[in-house]
């Protein structure tokens, strides 16, 4: 039952943050990759990819636009999952970062 709200709780804020506007892309990120690994408590060589890659895509502007992500994005995304009390932030940024770039049409 425990699981079951907290399933609801992870939905209804994925939603909210689905709901934020669309920012333009071209902005630079005003956090590091390092910093971001560091808050996020990632493990694993993969997860140090993932937020490699993601910063990658906001900071290079030769990456052509279908593969570009938005800074406000990215950062909103990181805060939100920032704020979850638990050792599992980076899960949850990926996971809502993966959802979130589908909408706009970047497949992360």
């Amino acid at each position: 039952m425990r699981t079951q709200y907290a399933c609801l709780a992870l939905l209804a804020l994925l939603a909210a943050i689905l709901s934020l506007p669309r920012v333009a892309h071209g902005q630079r990120m005003s956090l590091t990759a390092e910093e971001m690994k560091h808050a996020l408590h990632t493990a694993r060589p993969e997860e140090d990819g993932f937020i490699d890659d993601v910063v990658d895509r906001v900071n290079n502007a030769r990456r052509p636009a279908s593969q570009r992500l938005p800074a406000a994005m990215v950062e909103s995304t990181f805060q939100w999952a920032r704020s979850k009390n638990t050792r599992h932030r980076f899960q949850y940024f990926r996971r809502a970062l993966i959802i979130r770039a589908a909408r706009i049409g970047v497949r992360l």
